[in-house]
């Protein structure tokens, strides 16, 4: 016996919906098992006893094992709460890849993803003082910031919700990229430009409106000295 139209229809969103449960339910022991291999994989990360080791583990063996779980689920155009991702963002930025870290780390604030059970802080602030660490060290060592210093610090003052002290260091870090002197150390008699020497106050003061303790008294005082020395020689 034929089918009606309405028949037909009725049994069509049936099928559907069906097909849909029949996914969801693959989706959800996928994700169980991939847990379940994460763990696994965290567990031998955290035994290894060096941090070089660990750091050497985690771009050499899971970075390339899990890239095509990510991938997949990035391609899928699904969004859940998704700590295998969670944990390859925070890989990325262990093992130094920072274009990808940053580029992964923007999609994972986009989905409200949570950090991993060990990282307290929420992953805009993650960002923020993983980048600030490696910017410090890298700065410390007379090496270029940049990009990543700058992408990161247009986020952190611009779009991201974070602690004032947090965005407070930003500027501050900022403030005295500008006064740095061949060495690397924060001068303001280094510098011979009056521009730039405001330019660095800006900043401090931004820095010490949000964070009264943010530390830029000195530096500050030190910019207007050198200012007022460089008015008297014109």
């Amino acid at each position: 016996m034929a089918l009606s139209p309405g028949q037909r229809h009725n049994r069509r969103v049936a099928l559907e919906q069906q097909l849909k449960a029949q996914q969801a339910a693959d989706m959800a022991e996928s994700l169980h098992l991939q847990i379940q291999a994460l763990k696994t994989d965290v567990e031998m990360a955290r035994a290894l006893p060096t941090n070089a080791e660990r750091e050497a583990f985690k771009r050499d063996v899971l970075i390339p094992r899990w890239q095509p779980t990510v991938d997949a689920y990035l391609a899928s155009g699904n969004e859940y709460g998704n700590p295998v991702f969670s944990w390859f963002v925070v890989w990325l930025f262990d093992a130094g890849y920072l274009d990808k870290a940053l580029e992964l780390a923007d999609v994972a604030i986009e989905q409200h993803q949570a950090t991993p059970d060990n990282i307290r802080s929420n992953f805009p602030t993650f960002v923020a003082d993983t980048v600030m660490a490696w910017a410090e060290d890298t700065a410390a060592m007379g090496e270029s910031v940049e990009p990543y210093f700058s992408l990161t610090f247009e986020k952190v003052t611009q779009r991201w919700r974070l602690h004032e002290e947090i965005t407070a260091k930003w500027y501050k870090f900022a403030g005295l990229m500008l006064l740095r002197d061949d060495n690397g150390q924060p001068r303001a008699t280094a510098v011979d430009d009056p521009e730039t020497l405001e330019k660095a106050d800006a900043l401090l003061a931004s820095a010490e409106r949000l964070y009264k303790k943010v530390g830029v008294t000195t530096q500050r005082a030190q910019i207007a000295a050198r200012l007022r020395s460089l008015a008297k020689e014109q």
